[in-house]
């Protein structure tokens, strides 16, 4: 029985992840219009979140069943330890790759954020 709710819940995962992706971007490529260094920074940004919420869902669905209980609640607190991490450090690199555009960088990875916020009107859940 666990494992259908694992499955279920990874598939509702990668379906965030697709959508995450594809908004991240779709805004981005609009930003073509004005400046490639504006759509580079756009990525970079929504990126630094986007990976770094693809290997939390790797990590915490890499543990399942009830035998791994204390597995899965381990592997939840590490991946969202190392999530905050890899977010961190991509967005230090942005801002050293991308001096003058830190704005930019700051406003896809907001973006990105306010996208996990909006997971469940998004994604449809049924």
């Amino acid at each position: 029985m666990s494992h259908i709710f694992v499955k279920q819940g990874f598939e509702q995962a990668k379906k965030y992840l697709r959508a995450q992706a594809i908004i991240i971007v779709s805004v981005s490529l609009v930003a073509l219009i004005k400046d490639f260094q504006i759509t580079i920074a756009l990525l970079s940004g929504g990126m630094a979140v986007f990976l770094a919420n693809l290997y939390f869902v790797y990590k915490v669905f890499s543990q399942s069943g009830a035998q791994a209980n204390k597995k899965v609640v381990s592997a939840f607190y590490i991946g969202e330890s190392v999530k905050i991490a890899i977010s961190v450090g991509l967005l230090v690199l942005a801002f050293i790759q991308l001096p003058g555009k830190e704005v930019y960088v700051l406003s896809g990875y907001i973006l990105a954020y306010l996208l996990q916020w909006l997971a469940p009107v998004i994604v449809k859940t049924h």
